[in-house]
């Protein structure tokens, strides 16, 4: 039918006195057009009633991936085939007496077709991405990440498909050429490809989420991923400035991760206070009987004095020197209280590790260590319960005889001259 619509052109052409050459070359242009506008046509009205079928099953079943399509503008890239094909059909039959044209017209539909298929890829990736991230699990993946690297890997191979045709040089050999020239393309691409191999590998072993809470004191970071990108990595630190790191950094350099923290739901209370050296001392008898009325010690005491005067009697101690046998301190029976005050303590959990431990001795006093896990991830929350137990502690240290120990300030040095 186009032989036939080509002859009549060319014919009303010579009548108008074109040679037969100009006629013929003038009758194919008039079909190139032609061929554009039905091409042209067929899209906007394949485009239309697939688009349409697309609204209306999305307003009777609410599918949230349909309605992402419809944004990504899915169906609109869809439609691009039927016209492509069509034209396809018409310029295999057009300047057929022209080689070189023929020719360049099927290696431009051809591109047109690669570039089609590719824009269809990406449009299809970012939907999924972005009904993935909007669904309650998509926060525990970096879908984004790997929707951006496939999105790259998609275009550069569109790229190679393009020069391919262009240059008529195969696929293979392309390939083989590129490899050789690898090293340039290293240099070239190579934050991209860093980022990529960095958002794969973050991805896949679940490094780095969206919505952790991260610390890297390289990148001045500290505060919750809010995107994950193929090259970079957005991190609103709590001041809500925005920190911008490189993907790949995330994997070459340290960086704490408190998402453990997040998904058990207690946060670790790890604190020490000083004691002064000089203030610990062996108990009398009169220390003991004052303990006594402290709640969480009385059975302590008593049942660590039966074990040591058993002890000092087994071992025939002279118990008239303090020095002498096994007594107790007055700093252990103060790390006693502090076990059994947190032990009972109602916002500390007792699933993970909850002691009062002495730590060795320093020029600053002997450190009492608490290391506990309070019941709550929440910021102010975990430092109420912090403070509350650390102001117990200090007020609670005077009635065991002991002190906390502080660098003399200025009004201590004038006290003390003042003595003198």
């Amino acid at each position: 039918m186009i032989e036939q619509i080509e002859r009549f052109i060319t014919g009303w052409l010579e009548s108008l006195s074109l040679s037969t050459a100009n006629s013929y070359f003038t009758a194919d242009v008039v079909l190139l057009a032609a061929a554009l506008a039905v091409a042209y046509g067929i899209f906007y009205a394949v485009h239309g009633v697939v688009s349409f079928v697309a609204k209306k099953v999305v307003a009777q079943t609410g599918s949230a991936i349909h309605a992402e399509l419809c944004h990504q503008r899915f169906f609109r890239r869809l439609a691009y085939f039927p016209a492509l094909i069509v034209l396809n059909l018409f310029t295999s039959l057009l300047f057929v007496a022209y080689p070189r044209i023929h020719h360049a017209l099927g290696v431009v539909v051809a591109i047109a077709f690669v570039w089609a298929v590719s824009r269809l890829l990406t449009a299809f990736l970012r939907a999924v991405s972005a009904v993935y991230n909007k669904a309650k699990y998509g926060k525990k993946s970096a879908m984004s990440g790997l929707a951006q690297a496939a999105h790259t890997v998609i275009t550069i191979v569109a790229i190679i498909f393009s020069i391919s045709l262009l240059l008529g040089i195969h696929i293979g050999t392309l390939f083989v050429a590129l490899g050789g020239a690898s090293a340039v393309l290293m240099l070239v691409f190579k934050d991209s490809i860093l980022g990529l191999v960095g958002g794969v590998q973050l991805s896949m072993n679940r490094m780095v989420l969206p919505g952790d809470w991260i610390e890297m004191p390289s990148a001045d970071a500290d505060g919750t991923v809010t995107e994950i990108s193929q090259i970079t990595v957005k991190v609103q630190n709590w001041d809500n400035t925005i920190v911008t790191i490189p993907t790949y950094n995330l994997i070459s350099q340290p960086v704490k991760n408190w998402r453990g923290m997040s998904e058990s739901g207690v946060r670790r209370i790890k604190r020490s206070i000083y004691i002064d050296m000089t203030s610990v001392q062996f108990c009398t008898d009169d220390m003991l009987a004052r303990y006594r009325n402290i709640q969480y010690v009385a059975d302590y005491i008593d049942q660590k004095q039966t074990e040591i005067a058993a002890y000092n009697a087994s071992e025939q101690v002279d118990v008239s020197t303090a020095i002498n046998g096994r007594r107790q301190t007055n700093l252990g029976i103060f790390r006693a209280y502090l076990q059994r005050y947190l032990e009972h303590h109602p916002q500390l959990s007792r699933d993970f590790t909850l002691m009062a431990r002495q730590q060795q001795p320093t020029g600053s006093g002997i450190p009492i260590e608490i290391y506990v896990f309070a019941k709550t991830t929440e910021w102010v929350k975990y430092e109420a319960i912090q403070s509350d137990i650390f102001d117990h502690i200090i007020a609670a240290i005077p009635y065991f005889d002991l002190r906390i120990f502080q660098y003399p300030s200025w009004n201590d040095y004038q006290l003390v001259m003042r003595n003198m």
